[in-house]
């Protein structure tokens, strides 16, 4: 496995160009257990992040890897373009307390415009600057858009952004003094210039939660209490990415957690395993807001100014399809009646 370490900044990192290549993602790493090298006392000392391309996402782990290092665990990553996609992974591992155990586990879900993650993790020993005790799930998608108006000529230049409904919860139970920590995250790039994040939850120890949606504060109906989130809202990027109209232009959305709970009896989780739906897109020009204007996707997702357009449940398709054969039978009946009485 090759690791990549990443220097970001804060809500935003600067990277070069993405890949147009319209693709999803779901990612679930759990690591559990103490490190132990062979042959150098530097092995199995370097670690970083699994995900790598700006997001600086993933289980931590050491370059070498969980064989070579003796830690249980696992990554189920999950790559295609065509979806849905879901990943899962559990792990259980020792810490440095003799006896004592982490436990973790986590999920992803990743469809065009649509995403979801979950982590949960317990410890009940103590650590040692070897131990490793972290659950991880990162759920994103590529794609390609366009966007046209009459009227728009192709290339002029314009702006926009995306709105999408986020909803769950996350809790720690933590056992002061020891520090521990668990962290949500919606991100968007748009043609590779930088990753900006719509909305951004963490909470340490029992602490209230600091929550935050793009550069302003969150409306919404989440309530926080003591080391717990719960609820949702409508979040919009606030970012003003550039494009062209007429033009197409690349869109990554990622939405990940991780949960890195203490020890000696401390837990934390996360679950917005059914969340980050697009619920709008605002788009400008040089006059201003442009309404209904048309979005032609790579992926063939159908989205618009409203969002993600509902698939019919396959049970609702076939209701309607029967309303259909019933009435066009009665509409038969009816002329063979005529027919007869003449």
């Amino acid at each position: 496995m090759v690791i990549r370490l990443t220097a970001v900044m804060f809500g935003i990192a600067v990277m070069g160009p993405a890949s147009a290549a319209n693709n999803l993602r779901a990612y679930a790493g759990v690591v559990a257990g103490n490190a132990q090298g062979t042959g150098s006392i530097f092995a199995c000392a370097t670690s970083g992040p699994t995900i790598g391309n700006g997001w600086f996402a993933g289980v931590s782990l050491p370059t070498e890897g969980f064989t070579a290092c003796h830690l249980n665990g696992g990554i189920d990553d999950q790559q295609d373009p065509a979806g849905p996609l879901t990943a899962s992974q559990s792990a259980t591992g020792p810490m440095a307390t003799p006896g004592s155990s982490f436990t973790g586990s986590a999920q992803a879900r990743s469809d065009y415009w649509s995403l979801g993650v979950a982590a949960n993790g317990a410890a009940t020993g103590g650590t040692s600057s070897f131990t490793y005790h972290q659950a991880a799930a990162f759920a994103s998608f590529t794609d390609t858009l366009t966007y046209q108006k009459a009227g728009i000529a192709t290339g002029t230049a314009g702006w926009t952004n995306f709105a999408f409904l986020v909803e769950g919860l996350m809790s720690s139970a933590a056992n002061p003094p020891y520090t521990q920590q668990a962290d949500v995250q919606l991100s968007i790039r748009v043609n590779g210039k930088y990753i900006w994040d719509s909305f951004r939850a963490t909470v340490v120890n029992e602490n209230l939660p600091y929550v935050r949606g793009g550069s302003t504060g969150l409306p919404g109906s989440f309530i926080s209490g003591p080391g717990s989130l719960s609820g949702s809202a409508l979040v919009n990027s606030t970012a003003n990415f550039e494009i062209q109209w007429g033009v197409p232009f690349t869109v990554e959305v990622a939405l990940l957690t991780s949960v890195y709970p203490c020890c000696h009896g401390t837990s934390s989780s996360t679950d917005f395993l059914n969340t980050a739906v697009l619920k709008g897109i605002d788009a400008y020009g040089p006059g201003g807001q442009v309404t209904d204007f048309e979005v032609t996707t790579g992926s063939g997702a159908r989205i618009g100014a409203e969002g993600l357009a509902a698939v019919p449940e396959p049970g609702a398709s076939a209701l309607a399809l029967g309303g259909l054969f019933v009435t066009g039978w009665g509409v038969r009946r009816r002329q063979m009646a005529v027919r007869a009485a003449r």
